[in-house]
């Protein structure tokens, strides 16, 4: 045993700060936050010695072994630590008894209590009349007995436990018992009660919650929404941690309107594998008197060192299933579901072999209708290219063979071979390449017209000659700045194609890649003839110290020397001459602002065929709670001209403001809107969302209205708005209508 004299209260008073003081020192962790204590700084760190250690003022010495302690005690062994301004000390079996104020602490909890029985050797005891702080979860309570049976684990009885800072309980949980085991990063509560600004919210007989932030078997926040398609909407996930590497969630689901639903998810990864499978049921929809499911399933799987396999398959029952039920955001605007699964063979620098099933479900919500595409029944791709080159020159072949598939339409096989010979150079200060390709197509056909050919073919020689220069330079402001002239040539002789079929093949936007393509349209049912070059123009401003590009630039038009013939029904074939100019950039304007723009303007400068703009703001350190903006609009002649809007800015230290407005300037109507409020604190945060948004082209609206509450250090209940707002990634804008189809 070791006395020092004089020691001071500084652990009590620490301690005694800790769990009584709204003066300790703040951390703030958001806008809207309260005092939260830091505990690190507020205690001395405590000593890993093994051995025991024993300061105090006075010692006294008893029948039995027994030495009552008093003046400053401070007990310490391995992480752990008692005190008190007296105690009793058994050196025998390590006991240490306490009737008077004290506290105890280990790396995981800090108790005060006026009454302590605890054994140092097994590092368990109980407390009475305690007052408790979670170290690792910033959270505190009282318990009228608590005891320790283990390192991190702990059981209380009649418990008041919170996240609040002190002098704060915007939340509480009352419950008869409450058992925290750390090791498992669980805490389950029995005969349990949540109050919310000293009024009962929630009764649950038990409760189940993480303590650690891991993933943990239990249910998770429930969804409440309104809607009027759905009426009152609520939702409670029921969370199953399986395994390390495969877990699965079940969502029942009620509508007052519609009925059940039973939804489920399940997740897995493998050492060569991981995917998701996500299906919703309802057997009995109450307005329309049917059954209506969903089931969508995602795979990668690695079946060889050189083999792999994808699958993409997503089905509803019904063409309005997500008008009618809701889902992702984004699913209300879907045209199509993709089906398919494609297997990948890859020989690294010779060829890669692709079979592909695929096929599409149309959906009536898309705001842009389309036919039903083609089903590739399969699709076989050989893409191959010498490993090595002779004089700059590499061979290659594309080849291709497709059985097309559709109700009431034309169908058939397709096979396609493409051998070419591409030449390259390319050196510090400038770049030539040229390609000559021989693309031979032959069709095998049913279900045609009377009076059509049934196995047409076509042979077309493709030739395209590039070349550009590097310059570059150091601005006055220190920034690297290249300029890039790039010109391109393509000769493809005149075929016509009228008798072939139009399986997969579309006439994309008119887009600064397709200055470069070697043929204007998708697919391989049409080639155009050409005999144009390209000229572009590229320049970028370069940060010396990052890398980064502040700003990147083009512009670049197609000059034809004779108007193109071969052409696709609903499409205009472009004339001789000039193509529309075209020109996009995109500029850093500031580490929070950014600046994107797109413009084609007709050869005569008379008018704009397409215009996108974007200008964003984000706050890079602030993350979701600082001021975000995203301001978009986008115009196609005769198509569509539509504002993107979308903002979220703290209104107050503890408010603040989110929304956002998709609004067709050329059908003077709105597309989706959306309005969300939110008070948030260091412990609780409630949000109210109202949205509104177009489910199809008959102008029929949808209205939602969603509540959130979200009790930190315990659960969320309902539903926020943080899903309906752009990426919080500075560089995401966004996205314009050249973005994907969206398939869940």
């Amino acid at each position: 045993m070791r006395l020092i004299s004089n020691l001071p209260l500084r652990l009590a008073l620490a301690a005694a700060a800790l769990c009584a003081s709204a003066a300790a020192q703040a951390v703030r962790t958001t806008p809207g936050s309260c005092p939260q204590l830091d505990y690190i700084r507020e205690l001395p760190p405590m000593p890993a010695d093994p051995r025991m250690v024993l300061n105090a003022d006075h010692a006294e010495l008893k029948q039995g072994g027994l030495s009552h302690l008093s003046g400053s005690v401070l007990i310490s062994k391995d992480g752990y630590e008692f005190s008190a301004r007296q105690l009793d000390f058994s050196d025998a079996d390590k006991h240490v008894l306490v009737n008077s104020e004290s506290y105890f602490r280990n790396p995981l909890i800090i108790v005060k209590s006026l009454h302590a029985d605890f054994d140092l050797n097994a590092q368990t005891g109980s407390f009475d009349n305690a007052s408790f702080t979670l170290l690792p979860l910033a959270a505190r309570g009282t318990a009228e007995h608590l005891t320790l049976a283990r390192a991190g684990w702990a059981r209380m009885d009649r418990v008041s436990y919170t996240t609040c800072g002190p002098d704060n309980d915007g939340w509480i949980l009352r419950a008869a018992s409450v058992e925290l085991d750390q090791d498992k990063g669980v805490g389950h509560a029995h005969d349990a009660a949540v109050w919310f600004q000293g009024v009962p919210l929630i009764y649950l007989p038990y409760l189940s919650f993480p303590t650690d932030g891991e993933r943990h078997t239990g249910f998770l926040a429930p969804i409440v929404g309104n809607g009027n398609n759905t009426g009152f909407d609520v939702r409670a996930p029921y969370y199953l941690n399986l395994a390390p590497n495969y877990d699965a969630t079940l969502i029942p689901r009620l509508m007052s309107r519609r009925g059940e639903q039973l939804g489920g998810q399940v997740r897995y990864l493998l050492p060569e594998s991981e995917g998701t499978v996500y299906g919703e049921y309802m057997p009995h929809d109450y307005d329309t008197g049917t059954q209506r499911s969903f089931i969508n399933l995602n795979t990668q799987s690695l079946l060889g060192p050189r083999l792999g396999l994808e699958t993409a398959y997503a089905s509803v029952s019904d063409r309005n299933y997500f008008q009618d039920l809701g889902g992702h955001v984004d699913l209300t605007e879907a045209a199509v579901l993709a089906q398919g699964a494609k297997l990948t063979y890859q020989a690294p620098t010779v060829y890669t072999l692709t079979a592909l099933i695929q096929g599409y479900q149309p959906l009536a919500g898309g705001l842009q209708p389309v036919d039903n595409p083609y089903r590739r029944t399969p699709q076989i791709r050989l893409d191959a290219l010498s490993k090595n080159s002779f004089l700059d020159t590499r061979a290659g072949f594309d080849g291709e063979f497709t059985n097309f598939a559709r109700s009431n339409s034309v169908e058939g096989q397709r096979f396609v071979g493409q051998p070419y010979l591409r030449w390259e150079r390319n050196s510090s200060s400038w770049f030539a390449a040229a390609q000559s390709d021989f693309s031979y197509s032959y069709y095998n056909l049913t279900n045609t017209p009377g009076g059509e050919a049934r196995h047409p073919d076509r042979t077309l020689p493709l030739y395209s000659a590039e070349g550009g220069l590097h310059f570059d330079r150091i601005t006055g402001s220190g920034e690297l700045q290249t300029l890039e002239p790039h010109v391109y040539y393509l000769y493809v002789p005149y075929h016509n194609q009228d008798q072939l079929p139009v399986f997969d093949t579309g006439e994309p936007d008119f887009d600064l890649p397709e200055l470069f393509a070697r043929n204007r349209f998708t697919g391989q049912d049409r080639i155009a003839d050409a005999n144009q070059v390209t000229s572009a123009l590229t320049t970028r401003l370069i940060d010396p110290n990052t890398g980064e590009s502040r700003l990147s630039a083009s512009f670049g038009e197609i000059y034809r020397t004779r108007a193109s013939r071969v052409s696709l029904p609903g499409f205009e074939t472009p004339s001789a001459g000039s193509s529309d100019y075209i020109a996009a950039g995109d500029y850093q304007l500031s580490r929070r602002w950014a600046l994107a723009g797109l413009a084609e303007v007709t050869s005569t400068l008379d008018r704009f065929s397409r215009t996108e703009a974007e200008l964003r703001y984000r706050e890079p350190d602030a993350g979701t709670y600082g001021n975000r903006f995203d301001l978009a609009y986008r115009y196609f002649n005769g198509l569509l001209q539509q504002v993107d809007t979308a903002a979220s800015t703290p209104i107050s230290d503890r408010w603040r403001l989110a929304g956002r407005l998709r609004y067709s300037v050329a059908d003077d109507r709105m597309l989706d809107s959306f309005g969300g409020l939110e008070y948030q604190t260091c412990c609780w945060a409630a949000r109210a969302t109202y949205r509104r948004f177009l489910t199809s082209n008959a102008g029929t609206y949808n209205n939602g209205v969603y509540f959130q509450i979200e009790l930190k250090g315990l659960s969320r209940l309902g539903s926020g708005f943080e899903d309906l707002l752009p990426a919080i990634d500075p560089n995401a804008p966004i996205r314009g209508r050249n973005a994907a189809a969206v398939v869940p």
